[in-house]
């Protein structure tokens, strides 16, 4: 296993071994599937390829029977807790979605373009960037059904293990409709489309590493400052610091001034 696959696996890991990480993630994977169904149901009548269209109902459906799932299981795991899900309101600006974050507002938590880009991208390029996004969904439900599965919860890993199933349809249809457009002729148009969408995933991702990665720089530079600047001033200034009570005038004279 290589180093990023190993770091990998120990971020889902940490997720499910955190019983509140646990929680917030399961209520941030309900709102990301509402939010798939959403884009889906909003693209639909753009769409004029019956096949096409067939799937994206079911593809919606498929999202929003997903969301409800999570979103039941992050009830009954708040219940467990003696907890409420209204009380995690301050708690969901933490990247705990399927894309890490909604880094640009072209996207949504799923990866998915908004409604309103779908005129511009057409059918070609709205299927290929779901070809891709469910393709990564498919990734990241996989580790974390592994992870629900490690820490001991057979109710979230029986949940990813049913909404798996239908990823796998999601990224079969969407490869399926990509394949009779390149026998159509439309290869290159195809080829552009599928570039296009997993360039728009690493950029996302850079974008991710880049707020992570300077969240955690000021972290550390914060410590380095506290330790080499502020905490040995600060003992300096404490022992240089006048002690309390009386002291000796130092050169006083001895005789009286009278």
């Amino acid at each position: 296993m290589n180093p990023m696959s190993w770091l990998e696996r120990r971020r889902y890991q940490a997720v499910w071994s955190d019983a509140h990480r646990a929680l917030l993630t399961l209520e941030s994977f309900a709102e990301t599937e509402e939010d798939g169904g959403r884009d889906l149901l909003a693209a639909a009548p753009r769409i004029h390829d019956e096949e096409v269209l067939t799937h994206i109902r079911h593809h919606a459906d498929d999202e929003v029977r997903h969301a409800r799932l999570f979103r039941d299981r992050a009830q009954e795991v708040a219940e467990a807790q003696g907890r409420h899900l209204g009380a995690l309101e301050e708690d969901k600006g933490k990247a705990y979605d399927l894309s890490g974050t909604r880094a640009a507002d072209q996207v949504n938590a799923h990866g998915f373009f908004q409604a309103g880009l779908f005129d511009e991208m057409g059918e070609v390029g709205y299927v290929a960037m779901l070809h891709v996004a469910e393709q990564r969904a498919a990734h990241i439900f996989t580790q974390h059904s592994a992870a629900a599965r490690a820490a001991g919860d057979k109710a979230t890993t029986e949940i990813f293990e049913e909404i798996l199933k239908d990823e796998k349809y999601h990224v079969a249809w969407t490869a399926t409709v990509l394949k009779r457009w390149r026998g159509e002729g439309r290869d290159a148009e195809v080829s552009r489309a599928l570039k296009s969408a997993k360039r728009g995933r690493a950029l996302d991702a850079w974008r991710r590493l880049g707020l992570r990665s300077a969240s955690g720089f000021a972290t550390v530079l914060i410590c380095v400052l506290y330790w080499t600047a502020l905490a040995p001033f600060g003992l300096i200034a404490r022992l240089l610091r006048p002690r309390a009570g009386w002291q000796e005038v130092r050169g006083a004279g001895m005789g009286s001034q009278y």
